[in-house]
């Protein structure tokens, strides 16, 4: 059996005593492996800076606010008066939005992987060897192949949860053509089947989830730290959980604890922070500013003043909540760091483990 205690504890030390594993920390949470604290409040509270330019007077005879408001009466007010009319446009919307959402991925992907990657192996080369890298040769340490398997791994594990999404969003659509065309005795039935299922598959659903994230931390830790193949970090990292999944259970019980008990404490660190988040928007206004721009001034090639700026500034606004919200970004990969730090440690010491027990059941009896 592992200790958990010794882990933990373990685990916190290294946080604190080896400093570069933060910054991959802050990259883990702004691409989203981590809990993510910035996003959380970025919904309405300042993200609007740029009203500093409308001054003096009432706003409705602002030259500015006028021509924003003719250019959304003639562009916008129309997709909604007549949606039928738009099809079009809507399709070329999903698409833009579509490839967005692609690219940024892509390019998330790019840092989280070898981030992740990384972490793991400096943190299992400190425990062997007592050395600490640098940045530049820590990333050297993610970016290669184990950091792609890593990648692959996620997405064979993703593929459960999208089939198990497919089947609710199947029966939906069953459902509702059964109502749309049958009795009120077949609604009835369709209704009652309908939240039954509902149900079943909302608890199937977690369950998966839960597992998949448990199998998850064998698997990935089989293709960054033993090098194994997808297929091989797969069985191996089934292999490990099955001799150990006492030991593996009790670790997620300890870690969601302790996930609850972090997520209260960054709820309260977030209303405290108000006046660091004060400080930091005339920093955020300015980096914000320069990606804001440079869409601007592209855009405005192309299109009409209005949307130039509606689109400079969404270009702006990531940038601008990136900067505000810095401290619980790092607040949040600290805990990021230290969660990858426990699974490490736990895998570490199974492996020890498994070194141990074929050795102790070949010692003779006296």
């Amino acid at each position: 059996m592992i200790n958990i205690g010794k882990i933990l504890k373990r685990a916190w030390h290294i946080l604190w005593n080896y400093r570069v594993l933060w910054i991959f920390g802050i990259l883990l949470a702004i691409t989203g492996a981590g809990r993510g604290g910035g996003g959380n409040g970025g919904g309405g509270s300042s993200g609007y800076q740029g009203s500093n330019g409308f001054q003096g007077g009432n706003p409705s005879t602002n030259p500015t606010i006028q021509e924003l408001n003719r250019w959304f009466m003639l562009n916008v007010e129309p997709v909604f008066v007549h949606p039928e009319q738009y099809i079009a446009t809507f399709v070329w919307i999903g698409v833009a939005l579509f490839l967005f959402i692609l690219i940024v991925s892509a390019l998330f992907a790019l840092v989280r992987y070898p981030t992740e990657t990384a972490v793991i192996r400096m943190v299992d080369e400190y425990e062997q060897t007592g050395s600490k890298v640098g940045f530049k040769q820590g990333w050297k340490m993610g970016w290669n192949r184990r950091a792609f398997r890593l990648w692959v791994i996620d997405l064979v594990v993703s593929l459960p949860v999208i089939l198990l999404l497919a089947v609710l969003g199947g029966l939906g659509l069953l459902v509702y053509f059964s109502v749309k065309n049958g009795s009120q005795a077949a609604i009835a039935t369709s209704a009652i089947a309908t939240i039954g299922c509902v149900f079943l598959f909302i608890f199937a659903f977690i369950v998966l989830m839960v597992l998949l994230g448990l199998l998850r931390q064998f698997f990935v830790r089989k293709a960054a730290l033993e090098n194994y193949g997808i297929g091989d970090s797969f069985r191996k990292g089934w292999e490990m959980f099955k001799l150990n999944w006492k030991s593996a259970g009790l670790m997620w019980l300890v870690m969601l604890g302790i996930g609850i008990a972090a997520g209260i404490v960054m709820l309260i660190i977030f209303f405290l922070l108000i006046p660091a988040y004060i400080v930091l928007v005339l920093p955020a206004v300015i980096v914000g500013a320069i990606p804001g721009l440079a869409v601007f001034g592209i855009t405005s090639i192309f299109a009409s003043g209005p949307l130039a700026w509606i689109l400079g500034i969404l270009a702006a606004l990531p940038f601008f909540f990136l900067v505000v919200f810095a401290p619980l970004t790092l607040i949040s990969g600290w805990y990021t760091i230290f969660e990858s730090n426990v699974w490490t440690l736990t895998y570490r010491e199974m492996k020890a483990l498994e070194s141990i027990a074929p050795a102790e059941l070949q010692t003779p009896v006296k």
